[in-house]
């Protein structure tokens, strides 16, 4: 009867299934090690790629940011020239304002003082205008004190342009032949050289005199104010 050891091929199989484990095991842990490297080696270059996209990123914005801020610092320079530009327009116009109503006083004066005189057949004359300062006198002659009067109210109001009006009159004889201007209110003369009545001479005498009123009248002149000033407030006539 045959004998089979079985004991010997039992050890040596499970040497070798031993080994095969082993062998696989070490496999594994390769693999896995393999693996682990490959994913470490893969994420690095991912974070590598994202950091640079994003620095990348990051740099593009900053230089528009930077673009951006020397364009609002261009801006804002022109801003500032613009705005000196229009300060010096504003302080030409105000100084071309001020010249212009400084020359137009004296015309606006007259002006008022022309429109305020008296018309039609009124015996009225304006010998003398003097300024000094903002003081006016108006120096003049009437034969009538009425007439003198409505030509100094009529100064009193005008919006202004005359204010503090002082009237003084004084009254005086004066011979026909000394006002040139009144010359043709002289009595004619008749020419008859056989007769001379001493009491006609004096009548005629007399009839060659007349009563002037001299007037003066002090007033204050205030300069028309330049566009954009409120104009003076006219005084109260009493």
């Amino acid at each position: 009867m045959m004998r089979v050891n079985l004991l010997g091929g039992t050890a040596e199989h499970r040497v070798a299934v031993q080994k095969t484990k082993v062998a696989a095991r070490r496999g594994q842990q390769i693999f896995m090690l393999a693996s682990a490297l490959v994913i470490f080696v893969l994420a690095i270059g991912i974070d590598h790629l994202w950091t640079n996209n994003a620095y990348a990123s990051a740099q593009a914005e900053l230089t528009r940011e930077e673009e951006e801020a020397r364009k609002l610092e261009a801006d804002i320079k022109r801003k500032e020239e613009l705005e000196a530009e229009l300060k010096q327009v504003d302080e030409r116009i105000k100084v071309i304002k001020t010249l212009r109503a400084e020359q137009k006083g004296p015309v606006a004066m007259l002006s008022a003082i022309n429109e305020r005189m008296p018309g039609g057949q009124a015996d009225f004359r304006l010998d003398q205008i003097v300024q000094k300062g903002s003081h006016l006198q108006i120096i003049g002659t009437s034969l009538s004190q009425q007439v003198i009067a409505d030509f100094s109210r009529q100064l009193e109001f005008s919006n202004g342009l005359f204010s503090g009006l002082m009237l003084s009159i004084e009254g005086k004889e004066v011979k026909l032949d000394d006002l040139a201007d009144r010359a043709d209110k002289k009595e004619p003369e008749k020419k008859d050289a056989d007769k001379k009545d001493p009491a006609k001479d004096a009548d005629k005498t007399a009839a060659d005199v007349t009563r002037v009123f001299q007037f003066t009248i002090d007033c204050d002149y205030n300069k028309p104010r330049a566009e954009g000033e409120k104009p003076a407030a006219a005084p109260q006539g009493k």
